[in-house]
């Protein structure tokens, strides 16, 4: 690999979805607000009065895949910053565990034992928490321990106190598979990692957190590997342009069968005339499972792949508010759900009716708290307390004698 074809030492672009993937996810979650008694979905997401809605209907809707985008924007980056270090033991598990874990665990932690309080508040005022159940000692120790979504939990999706951090338990599972792939210098392997995927798609119908957590984490793996092959061919920055041309076409393709559902249309009488004993409700489910696998496998990974290239060939946009806000994306992922309880409790307490969180203003007023909060968070809360910590744990290589 020349140096001119070499990867950047930094991916500002694939940083900066992360912080608009963790608004659109805090988005969809903004449904809470409308359910009876902040806990049963009374209806559709169709139906229900979001703020917004016929112009955000695709963020409401298709907020999910966002999740599915974190976990393969980490795999693209673990296999391409960790996986030959761990491999040459360059980067032992000490120190990189450390790094992972000083990570994950201090905004983690904070949002937890908020919830507990905030919580109990609300069982308190409203006789019942918000969303979330089984917020019990049992529940709490498997959150503080970080493997409340490792099935060890009562009910995959009572998995207690800040629901959201469900990912950030199976990152956290994903994390130790990588090193054990890596460190068994298995990182090159493509044909394990695709059984790999495979086994993630399949256990997904068991257990759907882990399973969909391995599938796209291992996904980026392979999307990793295709970008490094792209970088020993030829013509690359042609390349990159097609790849990136390809990519938007794609999107457009999605976006309009979105707002015009004319694949859907087509493939329900397709599906009709090839399996004529089946209900409409059995074709619209195997359609959606195509529809999410499509996305899931062609269009996420289309996305961090041609991001990647054009970056690499190009440079990178380094606007300063989407690297703030690229390098909150964790905070905001996980503070939004205690604020959410927060502002649930002001509005009980305060007797305001629930009619206020369909004003786009109500919204608009979220938001300009959560993102100022997180953004402080990392900046002062987060990056401080990892400095102390892996000053303290990592272990720096001893100096080599230079004779």
């Amino acid at each position: 690999m020349s140096p001119q074809t070499m990867a950047p030492k930094y991916f500002f672009s694939l940083d900066a979805i992360r912080g608009f993937a963790a608004l659109i996810v805090v988005l969809c979650h903004w449904q809470f607000f409308l359910y009876t008694d902040y806990t049963s979905m009374p209806s559709a997401i169709s139906e229900m009065p979001l703020p917004l809605y016929p112009w955000l209907s695709v963020f409401y809707n298709l907020a999910f895949y966002a999740v599915d985008l974190f976990f393969l924007l980490s795999g693209f980056i673990f296999f391409w910053f960790y996986a030959d270090k761990i491999s040459s033991r360059e980067t032992s598990f000490n120190n990189y565990i450390c790094y992972r874990v000083t990570r994950l665990y201090p905004i983690h932690v904070v949002t937890l034992v908020a919830l507990v309080f905030l919580q109990a508040m609300m069982i308190k005022v409203n006789s019942r928490p918000f969303i979330i159940q089984n917020n019990d000692t049992y529940h709490f120790i498997l959150n503080l321990l970080m493997i409340h979504s490792w099935g060890f939990e009562s009910h995959p999706i009572y998995n207690g106190f800040n629901g959201p951090s469900w990912s950030v338990s199976v990152e956290f599972l994903l994390y130790l598979l990588f090193f054990l792939l890596s460190y068994k210098r298995l990182q090159h392997k493509k044909w394990l990692l695709i059984g790999i995927v495979l086994a993630g798609a399949m256990l997904q119908h068991f257990y759907s957190m882990v399973g969909q957590g391995i599938y796209s984490f291992f996904l980026g793996g392979l999307v990793f590997h295709l970008y490094k092959w792209l970088l020993t061919r030829k013509h690359l920055a042609r390349q990159a342009l097609i790849i990136g041309v390809v990519a938007l076409l794609i999107w457009v393709f999605v976006l309009t069968e979105y707002a015009w559902s004319y694949v859907r249309h087509t493939s329900i009488l397709v599906l009709q005339q090839l399996l004529p004993g089946k209900s409409s409700a059995y074709d619209t489910a195997l359609f959606d499972v195509t529809r999410n696998s499509f996305f899931r496998t062609i269009v996420s990974p289309a996305t961090v792949l041609s991001l990647a290239m054009l970056e690499t060939c190009y440079g990178s946009l380094k606007i300063k508010w989407l690297l703030i806000l690229g390098n909150a994306s964790y905070a905001i992922y996980l503070i939004h759900f205690p604020l959410m309880v927060l502002f649930a409790l002001i509005v009980s307490v305060a007797g305001i009716d629930k009619h206020i969180y369909q004003s786009p203003f109500t919204l608009l007023c979220f938001f300009a708290v959560l993102i100022p909060v997180s953004i402080a968070a990392h900046y002062y809360f987060e990056l401080p307390i990892q400095r102390v910590f892996r000053r303290r744990l990592v272990k720096k290589p001893a100096p080599v004698t230079v004779v």
